[in-house]
């Protein structure tokens, strides 16, 4: 299973440099710029799933920094510590152990994982993965257009558009934040022919605008999926070192 994330993060008036796929609308007051994570700084994230038949799936994920480039951009390796085989309703909501790349702000670009025959499979995002180009302001709007492939898969075309709506306090699992509260809506078509639309609220730390907590609902058309499938999330900090 693949986080809404950097799972996540994952984790949203357009914001320029967007690869030629976005651009932005200015606006007045502080500007928040993305801090690159500590090398070997670990942040532990759990996660509650609801599925279409209202079951509750719970995962956890950790990302351990491993890398640190002189351009900002790093390197995590994000795995499920305890590797459960998470299946409900024919559905694996297990985490897979990635060695992700990410840019100078926390977008991924690639990641990396064995497969299930041990061949080793690299995804890509071009430009970038989700979220907006750091700094920003409230008030601030990003449109963005990316694809994303696995393997020899064909590649997928992903459209985002997204709001810094406000800065409020949120309190996690790791503790009370002041955080920059992101809306966003995140379309995708499957090879199946699924379309995704997701809506996500995400609130980042103001100090480094480290993902401390999303909401994500998620509506299904065209071709529905015939086995189990997520209809909601739920990722908390539990804890950063």
């Amino acid at each position: 299973m693949r986080r809404t994330l950097p799972l996540a993060v994952w984790l949203l008036l357009a914001l320029a440099g967007c690869g030629g796929s976005g651009g932005h609308s200015s606006s007045s007051g502080t500007s928040y710029s993305f801090v690159t994570p500590p090398l070997n700084s670990t942040r532990i994230y759990s996660e509650t799933i609801f599925d279409n038949a209202n079951n509750t799936i719970n995962v956890g994920v950790s990302d351990t920094v491993t890398t640190v480039n002189p351009d900002g951009s790093y390197i995590t390796l994000s795995e499920d510590p305890s590797h459960p085989t998470v299946i409900v309703n024919g559905t694996d909501y297990s985490i897979l152990t990635e060695t992700i790349s990410l840019n100078n702000s926390g977008q991924e670009t690639s990641y990396v994982y064995t497969a299930a025959d041990a061949s080793i499979v690299t995804c890509t995002y071009e430009p970038h993965g989700s979220g907006p180009d750091f700094p920003v302001s409230v008030g601030e709007m990003w449109t963005l257009a990316y694809t994303f492939a696995c393997g020899t898969q064909a590649p997928l075309t992903y459209s985002q558009d997204g709001t810094v709506v406000d800065a409020e306090s949120v309190t996690v699992p790791a503790g009370t934040y002041s955080a920059l509260k992101l809306e966003s809506t995140l379309i995708w078509t499957d090879l199946a022919g699924t379309t995704r639309t997701q809506t996500i609220t995400n609130w980042r730390d103001v100090n480094t605008l480290t993902s401390v907590k999303q909401e994500i609902s998620i509506a299904y058309s065209g071709t529905i999926p015939t086995s189990g499938y997520a209809v909601s999330r739920e990722i908390l900090l539990q804890s950063s070192s």
